[in-house]
């Protein structure tokens, strides 16, 4: 008896939470989401029957409005401060339009435990840090036959370094990129026959370059996990050409623990 009481006790607790994140919408009526930081991911389940958007003015303020009268349920997905919202919307004229995210059942996103961001938070911070012009680094370029590669910023947000690279091809040739390859090394000055290099995969890179057509310049933004280099030590990025009998061009950008250590925070817009 107790047993079957306490599965009675989860049952009612589940259904509890399962029925706050119901949403009643209208046609007459536009309903907000107060949000408490800015909404990264809004999705709709089914565009026809609901209209959502973030308001432009307030990005952290969702507005919702039935196309018309519906009797099936839709949904609507939002992501925010790292949370998923999946809320299940339903055709019904109430007095209440304005509500808070946050009193709705959620989740982590990104999985209970990675702590990481997932790929469309760091696709929309790359697709931040491309909007903007500044050059924050200094030094940290090189020039081979026509090519030159540079390093033009990095900043930091919650747990990953963002380094935006701006590839400039001088010549008429299109330059075809095989590979990009992360490394910390030893500096060149004290590299030794023996030194071991160890490789890292970026956790993300936004536009996947494969061409850089002539006279054309490019800007790319990887993200990888952040770190901080031993001594003697740098972070050294390849960039390697896709050529015929291995003759293609390898440019490479030396990264000093220093710059690293002046990585600015990623302010979200």
């Amino acid at each position: 008896m107790k047993n079957f009481l306490i599965i009675i006790a989860i049952l009612i607790f589940q259904l509890s939470a399962f029925a706050q994140n119901y949403l009643p919408v209208s046609e007459s009526k536009t309903t907000h989401l107060v949000c408490l930081d800015k909404v990264s991911y809004l999705q709709v389940g089914d565009p026809s029957l609901i209209l959502a958007e973030v308001v432009p003015e307030l990005p952290n303020l969702v507005r919702i409005k039935a196309t018309g009268s519906f009797e099936k349920e839709s949904s609507l997905t939002v992501v925010c401060a790292g949370r998923i919202y999946s809320l299940i919307l339903n055709f019904q004229d109430s007095e209440e339009i304005t509500h808070h995210l946050e009193s709705f059942h959620s989740e982590k996103a990104g999985g209970p435990s990675s702590g990481l961001m997932p790929d469309y938070v760091l696709k929309e911070l790359s697709e931040q840090i491309l909007m903007k012009r500044k050059s924050l680094v200094h030094g940290v370029k090189q020039k081979k036959d026509g090519i030159k590669v540079q390093l033009k910023t990095i900043t930091q947000k919650n747990g990953f370094l963002f380094f935006e690279v701006r590839i400039t091809n001088k010549t008429n040739l299109a330059y075809r990129v095989e590979s990009f390859h992360w490394w910390i090394d030893d500096k060149r000055q004290f590299k030794a026959t023996n030194t071991q290099e160890y490789q890292i995969e970026a956790s993300y890179r936004h536009h996947e370059i494969k061409i850089i057509p002539g006279y054309t310049t490019v800007r790319e933004v990887f993200v990888l996990p952040n770190l901080v280099l031993p001594d003697k030590r740098v972070l050294r990025l390849e960039m390697l050409e896709n050529a015929l009998g291995n003759t293609g061009r390898r440019l490479t950008l030396e990264i000093e623990n220093k710059d690293i250590l002046k990585a600015k925070e990623l302010i979200s817009n």
